[in-house]
C-alpha cells in the first residue's frame, strides 16, 4: 500500500500541488474583488468572500485534475520515458500500466466532480480545463504548440476557480492576471522541451514571458498611482522576489551541467506561488504569507518528488 501511494504522489507531480492551490486562491480573491473596469483601483479585500468549505473543495478538484492530468502523461509518455527518464514508476516497473490508466482516470473524474458539483465553479471553464488537460497529455510529444495548450490548463484552471459558487462573472482584471499566468507557464515550458537534452534551448520571447509577472505588478503601479504605501511596497518586494526566481533559474540552466535545466525548471515552478501572491498584493495582501509559504513548500517537496 505504501509503495502505491508513493509510486501515485511521485505520478502526480505531488510537489507541484502547492502552486495549483496557489492558483485557485489568488483567481477568488482577485475576481471576488476586483473591479469591473480596468480603470478603478482595486480596493483591499477583508476576505469576506473567503469560506472553507469552498476553499477546502477548490483544493481538492483541482489537485485530482491537476494529479490525473499528470498520472495520464506518464503514460502516454511511456516510450519516451523508456529512453529518457528509466527511474519513473512505469519505466521502472514499480506500477502496472493498467493501473496507471485507471488511476489518471478516476483522479480527473473526481477532480470534476469536486469542482463543478462542490465548489459550485462554472461547467464550462471546468471542461475547459478537463479537455485541455487531455489534449495536452496527448499532443505535447508530437506538436511544438503544445506548449501553448499546457499554458491554458492554467488558464482555465484559474478561470474556473474564479466562478466557485456559481459567479458566473469574471472580471477584467481577474482575465489579466490569468493571461499573466498562461504567459509564465509557456515560458517555463519554452526551457523545458531542453530537460532530456540537458542542453538549453529557448527563445527571447520565453525570458519576456517569464519576466511577465514583475512587469505587469511595476505597470500597475504606475497606471494605479494612488495605492497606499503598504501595498506599494508589498507589490514591490513580491515582484522583485519572482523576478530573482527567474534570474537565477535561467542563469543556472545556461550552465548546462547535467540536471541545471531541471533544477532550473522546478525553481520556476515553485515560483508560480510567488505569480499569485503578486497577483493578490494588490488586492489581498493578507494572502501573501500562505502563498509564500507554499512556495516554500513546494521547493521542500521537491526533494523527494520530481516537479517534473
Amino acid at each position: 500500500m505504501r509503495s502505491f501511494l508513493i509510486n501515485a504522489l511521485t505520478l502526480s507531480r505531488f510537489s507541484n500541488l502547492p502552486t495549483v492551490w496557489t492558483n485557485i486562491l489568488a483567481a477568488w480573491a482577485i475576481n471576488s474583488t476586483a473591479s469591473s473596469s480596468l480603470k478603478i483601483i482595486p480596493e483591499l479585500s477583508n476576505l469576506t468572500f473567503f469560506n472553507w468549505n469552498t476553499f477546502f473543495f477548490l483544493v481538492i478538484g483541482a489537485s485530482l485534475i491537476y494529479a490525473g492530468g499528470c498520472t495520464l502523461n506518464d503514460v502516454i509518455d511511456l516510450k519516451f520515458d523508456l529512453k529518457h527518464n528509466k527511474e519513473r514508476p512505469l519505466p521502472s516497473g514499480s506500477i502496472a500500466t493498467r493501473d496507471v490508466w485507471l488511476l489518471g482516470s478516476i483522479e480527473i473524474l473526481l477532480g470534476t466532480y469536486f469542482l463543478v458539483v462542490q465548489a459550485q465553479c462554472d461547467p464550462i471553464w471546468v471542461s475547459a480545463l478537463v479537455s485541455s488537460v487531455i489534449i495536452y497529455d496527448i499532443v505535447h510529444k508530437k506538436w511544438a504548440g503544445g506548449i501553448i495548450i499546457m499554458g491554458l490548463c492554467r488558464f482555465f484552471l484559474w478561470l474556473s476557480a474564479a466562478t466557485c459558487l456559481n459567479n458566473s462573472e469574471i472580471e477584467p482584471q481577474t482575465v489579466l492576471w490569468g493571461f499573466v499566468l498562461m504567459s509564465f507557464i509557456i515560458g517555463i515550458s519554452f526551457f523545458a522541451r531542453s530537460e532530456s537534452q540537458q542542453k538549453i534551448r529557448h527563445s527571447q520571447v520565453s525570458i519576456i514571458l517569464l519576466f511577465g509577472s514583475p512587469l505587469t505588478a511595476l505597470a500597475g503601479l504606475v497606471y494605479w498611482n494612488n495605492l497606499d504605501p503598504i501595498r506599494v511596497f508589498l507589490i514591490n518586494v513580491i515582484g522583485l522576489l519572482v523576478a530573482w526566481i527567474v534570474l537565477s533559474s535561467i542563469l543556472q540552466m545556461r550552465e548546462e551541467k547535467k540536471g541545471a535545466v531541471g533544477s532550473g525548471v522546478s525553481r520556476l515552478l515553485a515560483g508560480i506561488c510567488g505569480l499569485d501572491a503578486t497577483a493578490v498584493a494588490f488586492y489581498s495582501p493578507h494572502l501573501i504569507v500562505p502563498m509564500l509559504g507554499c512556495l516554500s513548500l513546494s521547493v521542500l517537496l521537491q526533494k523527494r518528488f520530481a516537479a517534473t
